[in-house]
């Protein structure tokens, strides 16, 4: 019984993660409020989580403020125009589907695609800035070609989004639960469950130079 609540035991390290994960969680949420801080405030947990996942220590409070602070006007800047173009597409594909008669409802479908496209290419970008100082046009670049590259994952990543949204959207009990569970800890959650794919993606686009290196780099 001693070993199960060491601080080592897979127990306490469980229990410390997700306790980590509750706290990473409530901040993103508290900086994501403003909606235009919401960029910088993903960029802030994927820093922390990728943290947390090379086992480094860190006050969780200050540390993600710093973050927040650090990556606020690159995040903040592809964050804006981002979120407004896709607010008019989604309203243009809702307008399309409820108001227009045929064939003009059709013009929902390429709306569809577009969000699409431009979803599943930026996947990338906040995890990047997170770990990355690069330019904001090198960092779109990037993430385009490794969301190409490994499709199957970042495709995992949008079908697993899409499922939580139809899971809400079955019945106002369903959309309380995932609601709940979204704000407790579900963002983080599922930003730290990505994270372990995403950086695989980096450490394989690092190629030679993260394999050869003594020390591996610090993603």
């Amino acid at each position: 019984m001693k070993n199960i609540f060491s601080p080592d035991s897979f127990l306490m390290r469980a229990l410390t993660l997700f306790y980590d994960i509750m706290c990473l969680n409530a901040l993103f949420l508290v900086c994501s409020i403003p909606i235009f801080t919401a960029g910088a405030s993903a960029t802030a947990l994927y820093s922390l989580i990728f943290k947390r996942i090379r086992g480094e220590e860190f006050k969780i409070g200050k540390t993600f403020f710093a973050e927040f602070k650090a990556n606020f006007k690159q995040a903040t800047l592809f964050w804006v125009p981002y979120i407004l173009i896709i607010a008019f597409l989604i309203a243009d594909v809702y307008i399309s589907h409820n108001f227009l008669e045929k064939p003009f409802s059709y013009l929902q479908y390429p709306a569809s695609i577009m969000i699409f496209v431009i979803v599943f290419t930026t996947v990338l970008v906040f995890p990047q800035m997170a770990l990355f100082k690069s330019k904001t046009k090198q960092i779109i670049k990037n993430s385009i070609l490794l969301s190409i590259v490994n499709f199957p994952i970042v495709f995992m990543v949008l079908a697993l989004h899409f499922l939580i949204f139809l899971i809400a959207d079955l019945s106002a009990k369903c959309t309380v639960v995932v609601g709940s569970l979204l704000v407790f800890f579900g963002f983080a959650g599922l930003a730290y469950f990505f994270s372990l794919f995403y950086r695989k993606i980096f450490l394989k686009a690092l190629g030679d130079k993260a394999e050869n290196e003594d020390e591996e780099p610090v993603i």
